[in-house]
């Protein structure tokens, strides 16, 4: 089965866009990563840009607009990245540790999950952004479940959903608590997470499942 069966809940719109609003969507994401949320404004963005801030509103309509294409644009980017790497290696035990060796990886990318902390809030409270939020995570789950399946042409076995959901959780939280310490070491946590998601899949489900082997 292709990894197409999880179609992405959006797209990156730089290629569709002119290349003024290509200009000012990359000036607002190094705004969002430099100052924050709130320093996005169309003056700053603008600034940044090199462009007049009517042109903002010219191409994204209203700061929503601009703020739903820098959602989508954040986001796929990080989801083109976990195609990339869990296609390259074949379906089984190969492929379950290169999405755990992943989701490790993934706290210490912390200029992304910087951005990424600092729009959810507001995607949160969001009724046009929310659905982004709600798709996003749903697509990591199945995309977490078909990396931990055995075969290709198979479908994921029902026991596998729940630690799907786990392992996005715990890569997020991990994420979270690295942008509050810097200096948090948390390879044992990861060590022992390891352990219990290879012993669960490779058990069939069984809680107290052994297996696993030494942490890579």
């Amino acid at each position: 089965m292709a990894l197409t069966r999880y179609e992405l809940p959006f797209s990156d719109p730089t290629p569709d866009l002119a290349p003024t609003a290509a200009r000012i969507l990359e000036a607002a994401k190094r705004v969002l990563s430099r100052d924050g949320f709130r320093a996005l404004t169309f003056e700053t963005i603008a600034r940044e840009a090199g462009e007049n801030p009517a042109l903002i509103r010219y191409h994204f309509g209203s700061k929503a607009g601009l703020l739903a294409a820098l959602v989508d644009s954040v986001l796929y980017q990080e989801a083109v990245e976990l195609i990339e790497q869990l296609t390259a290696v074949p379906a089984g035990a190969e492929r379950h540790r290169r999405l755990l060796a992943l989701h490790e990886g993934l706290p210490q990318d912390t200029d992304a999950y910087r951005n990424f902390f600092e729009l959810i809030p507001h995607i949160l409270r969001d009724d046009e952004l929310r659905p982004h939020l709600r798709g996003l995570f749903d697509w990591y789950r199945k995309l977490d479940a078909w990396a931990l399946k055995d075969a290709d042409d198979a479908q994921p076995p029902e026991h596998i959903a729940p630690m799907a959901l786990l392992t996005v959780a715990i890569a997020d939280g991990i994420a979270l608590q690295k942008l509050a310490d810097p200096d948090l070491d948390f390879e044992p946590a990861f060590d022992l997470w390891r352990r219990l998601v290879l012993g669960y899949v490779e058990s069939g489900g069984e809680a107290g499942g052994e297996g696993g082997g030494e942490p890579d």
